[in-house]
């Protein structure tokens, strides 16, 4: 039998756990790399349009023949039926639960006010805001080394992942707490899929069906279903010892709808019913969705020629950015070349707006016990979202994210402007403002200056021009890398902004320029940086 499978650590080895049980009973298999419209594309996941575009391939794959049967991880499968596929077996599930993997050993309760914890579920954070409200929650993305490495370098003090993910690659020591959460609908659960018209194979894994984790699994599935409920709506089900409990959760954590039924075939669609006439639909966007996130399950670097290389350097702290080129299928390397120094501001004069433009004064100002006066602006959507998870309200972001995209969308009308920030900004946005005839103070509350040391292996890198591009993320960074560690020749370089470009220029450093300096936008510029050379 052929078992498809990619070639990612979590996918191989998955499907090699299925393997393993099919030959204990005399069954032969062989794992299939299967390569996919993804990987013949060549471009950057986030890119693809579908719903998991490589479960869809691996079905695709199965339909044609070209294997007999697949492995997925059951809750990133969506609930909808494809014609001519069935899910032959759902093994014993693994555990359902979800972990907090914390810096220090903490558990949750450890944590301090004002912690920062890396999920970017829904599901998650809703339950995690009714436990402890005065944590703050961060949107991150990538596999599950990738965000461990986050707690790491302390970018986040604690990420939550499934415990049964970090079992299987033998990452359990990780976890710190294992949460007292609802999880996913099929979480912790393997499904095994063939042709449904394949008798034979249907027979053979059928073998490895595990009958009470299959009924659970199938009606928190139909729970989901029955709701409507997309991908990014906070919803949790789970059957075991015979009950099948389900709940709809609103963002906040601050409300939720609960029920429980016996966990017998059709109890999904009643608990389901049960939500839905408790008010579920008043307290959360049920359709809620997004792009699909399966790609985070998967070795993005088959989506890339042999020859190209995908080592990036970014002189920067690990975070949102460090993250999305991640996802566009680049091997990044974050280490800062500058360290934050706060400045000693005591108190923020009255405004009628203060524009924030980025998430470092969002956490300086934290620091310092400083509360941004009047309407807030934000100069982009990662600085916005900094605001946020800090409490304010924003209530205007540029559709261009610069400092000329405020100025030139800012609301009209005389207006006191407070902007807060880095003694290194630039001059072009207070200037702006001031020629629209607005009063405008700027503080700065921190600077930036180059660390004193940095790792002999990164120099070393560096120098013999390892990295096929170096993202710069602001003018004090290309002084930095200019001041620390010189510009290798065949280095390739992406600016963020003109602003950067234009000390880039004055370095005789040349550059492209990436379109936005939203982490998404970056990331793909940086992919095609690396596809196509400098322009």
């Amino acid at each position: 039998m052929k078992l498809g499978t990619r070639a990612s650590t979590l996918a191989v080895t998955q499907s090699t756990w299925v393997a393993e049980r099919l030959q204990a009973l005399g069954v032969d298999v062989d794992i299939v790399p299967i390569r996919t419209r993804g990987d013949r594309d060549r471009g950057s996941l986030t890119a693809l349009s579908g719903l998991g575009v490589f479960a869809a391939e691996l079905r695709t794959a199965l339909l044609s023949g070209e294997v007999d049967f697949a492995v997925h991880s059951l809750k990133d499968l969506p609930v909808e039926p494809v014609p001519g596929l069935m899910l032959a077996a759902i093994p014993e599930r693994e555990s359902s639960r979800d972990a907090l993997c914390a810096r220090d050993g903490m558990c949750l309760a450890d944590l301090p006010a004002g912690a920062r914890i890396g999920t970017g579920s829904p599901r998650r954070i809703a339950q995690l805001r009714a436990l402890r409200p005065d944590l703050t929650y961060v949107d991150i993305r990538g596999n599950i080394d990738t965000r461990l490495a986050r707690v790491t370098r302390g970018d986040v003090d604690a990420v939550i992942l499934a415990v049964a993910g970090l079992n299987r690659l033998g990452l359990a020591e990780r976890i710190t707490e294992e949460l007292s959460i609802l999880p996913a609908p099929g979480q912790g659960a393997l499904a095994v899929e063939c042709r449904a018209e394949d008798a034979e194979t249907v027979a053979r894994l059928a073998e490895l069906d595990h009958p009470p984790t299959h009924l659970a699994v199938i009606e928190e599935r139909a729970v989901l279903a029955a709701l409507g409920g997309g991908c990014a709506a906070p919803i949790a089900a789970l059957g075991e010892r015979g009950r099948l409990g389900a709940a709809v959760f609103a963002s906040d954590g601050a409300r939720s709808i609960e029920a429980v039924e016996d966990l017998v075939v059709g109890a999904g669609e009643g608990v389901a019913r049960l939500l839905l006439d408790g008010g579920a639909a008043e307290i959360t966007d049920l359709g809620a969705s997004r792009e699909s996130r399966l790609g985070e399950f998967h070795d993005a670097a088959s989506l890339w020629p042999a020859e190209a290389n995908r080592l990036v350097f970014l002189p920067r702290e690990a975070g949102e950015l460090s993250s999305a080129l991640e996802q566009a299928g680049l091997d990044v390397t974050a280490v800062p070349l500058q360290e934050r120094v706060v400045l000693p501001v005591t108190k923020l004069p009255d405004a009628d707006w203060t524009i924030v433009t980025s998430a470092r004064t969002v956490e300086t100002c934290q620091e310092l016990g400083l509360r941004l006066p009047g309407k807030i602006a934000a100069v982009g959507n990662a600085t916005a979202a900094a605001l946020r998870a800090a409490g304010y309200v924003v209530d205007f972001v540029p559709n261009e994210a610069s400092g000329d995209g405020i100025v030139a969308e800012f609301p009209a009308g005389k207006a006191r402007v407070l902007i807060p920030g880095s003694a290194l900004s630039k001059p072009n946005l207070p200037d702006g403002l001031r020629s629209l005839g607005h009063d405008v103070a700027v503080l700065p509350v921190y600077t930036m200056t180059p660390v004193q040391a940095m790792p002999e292996n990164l120099v070393a890198r560096w120098r013999a021009g390892e990295f096929g591009a170096v993202v710069i993320t602001a003018g004090s960074v290309a002084r930095a890398v200019d001041q620390l560690l010189g510009w290798p020749a065949e280095t390739r370089v992406l600016a963020i902004g003109q602003p950067t470009a234009r000390v880039l220029n004055e370095l005789g450093v040349a550059a492209s320029v990436s379109p936005s300096p939203d982490a998404a936008a970056v990331a793909e510029a940086a992919a095609d940086l690396i596809r196509k050379g400098n322009a």
